[in-house]
């Protein structure tokens, strides 16, 4: 990029241009991924979180239903979402996620994605240099949807272990971190996200956990953003038959007790359980009146398509399909889990599973520190090791979601996606243990001198 192109733009602009880009992180990795008869020198994807394992099922769902007509082609009820589709959202939802107080279709607002919907919180719920509390790890699209453009900070809370975060004295941690943000960097907190279930970890939070966070949320004052994606794919697993189920944060008794209900708001979409990212569609449940005015004041910028809404409405009406859909996916999801683990176990890479197990989304948190090559320098933090590492993966066309871009407290850590047919999987270990084995070699041969 030359310097006469950055001069023709403003300063947001010329900020934006020079800062890190989607398109150039994912046009490798997105375009024309493996296939071992089509494409057998295209990369391996298994840092995508999309559910491969029933999206023909969905494909089919829909081409059976023929849901289009010309009214799709207008521009429709307007940059909210339809009447049609927040009915069909709030009928869904009041089944599956067991609200303590039903949901209100007035209460949905639709946008072209969650991301979008985090995007216009950011605008609405602060103002810029304004922080926003964040797990570590985190999803890695939280700290771009609210700062990107809203310049809210990402505020990033350590948890040790990773699974303290589940528990209901993990408060201690966001305290701890709130008071340093305010007295040491001068940051005036206004939200906090939650991700239940957890990306990238794959838990579910508690229920006592899940009150303990509402009542340190009213008591800061902050308001509670809960990301619930993956609220349909908590899958059965044999190694953790213990482990936490989903509880919405809309499902706690009396949340009102624990506080005002108006600073709770939960995002949900069709992306991650109906496998569905490319239909553009998230929305946005909250009773906070003045946020939905506030939200709606700008979402002319992320309207919804009219094709998108439509079959999303046909595929949640159809109920009998859906509660089958859905259980299908679980257990398959479940299968996936196991032998991905099963892989990764004869190669000798390890996963957080943490003391209730791993059950929910699409992913294991895998351990890669051993190949993180430190340069044995005096303020080497690691995180330029994991960048040679992802860099040493490209060279084998192996894509996994790296840990430095999730919050990770630690280089090495990785986001490993088995949610992609076994083929798929087993290629993306085969390649990634190539990786590996460069690097060991590496080192052995620097230590032999």
């Amino acid at each position: 990029m030359s310097s006469s192109q950055t001069s023709s733009l403003g300063q947001r602009g010329v900020a934006l241009a020079s800062g890190p880009n989607l398109r150039d992180k994912a046009t490798d990795i997105l375009a024309r991924q493996w296939d071992p008869v089509t494409n057998p020198d295209g990369a391996v994807n298994i840092g995508t979180a999309e559910n491969h394992l029933m999206i023909e099922e969905v494909a089919e769902s829909i081409r059976s239903k023929n849901a289009l007509n010309s009214e799709v082609l207008d521009y429709g009820e307007g940059p909210w979402g339809t009447q049609r589709l927040r009915n069909a959202m709030a009928r869904f939802m009041n089944r599956h996620f067991h609200p303590h107080v039903p949901i209100d279709p007035e209460y949905l607002t639709f946008a072209n994605g969650c991301n979008p919907i985090f995007n216009m919180l950011g605008l609405v719920l602060g103002d810029p240099g304004d922080g926003i509390l964040l797990t570590r790890p985190s999803y890695i699209a939280f700290a771009s949807g609210l700062g990107l453009v809203a310049n809210m900070k990402p505020i990033y809370v350590p948890f040790h272990p990773l699974s303290f975060q589940f528990s209901p004295t993990s408060t201690s941690a966001y305290s701890n971190t709130l008071q340093t943000a305010s007295s040491t960097h001068g940051i005036r907190t206004r939200a906090l996200i939650l991700c239940n279930p957890h990306n990238p970890l794959g838990r579910c939070y508690p229920i006592t956990t899940l009150i303990a966070i509402l009542k340190f949320c009213s008591f800061h004052g902050l308001h509670l953003i809960s990301d619930e994606i993956y609220a349909m794919s908590v899958y059965p697993t044999s190694t953790s038959p213990d482990a936490t189920p989903f509880t919405s944060i809309l499902a706690v008794p009396d949340l009102a007790s624990y506080i005002d209900p108006d600073y709770v708001h939960v995002l949900y979409g069709l992306s991650k359980d109906f496998c569905a990212g490319g239909m553009r569609l998230g929305c946005l449940y909250t009773t906070n009146g003045a946020l939905r005015r506030a939200v709606s004041a700008v979402s002319e910028f992320h309207w919804p398509g009219g094709i998108d809404q439509v079959v999303a409405a046909t595929v949640l009406e159809d109920e009998e399909w859906v509660d089958g859909f859905l259980e299908r996916s679980r257990r398959r999801l479940g299968v996936a889990s196991g032998f991905a683990k099963g892989l990764l176990r004869e190669v000798g890479i390890e996963w957080e599973e943490g003391d209730g197990g791993v059950n929910a989304g699409f992913f294991l948190w895998v351990d890669l520190r051993r190949w993180v090559v430190r340069d044995g320098e005096d303020g080497d933090d690691g995180w330029e090791g994991e960048r040679r590492l992802v860099e040493r993966m490209k060279a084998e066309k192996v894509f996994l979601t790296a840990g430095r871009a999730q919050g990770s407290s630690e280089p090495g850590w990785f986001r490993f996606v088995f949610s992609r047919e076994e083929r798929v999987v087993r290629e993306g270990i085969k390649r990634l243990v190539k990786c590996l084995e460069g690097i060991k070699a590496d080192m052995d041969k620097e230590k032999g001198g």
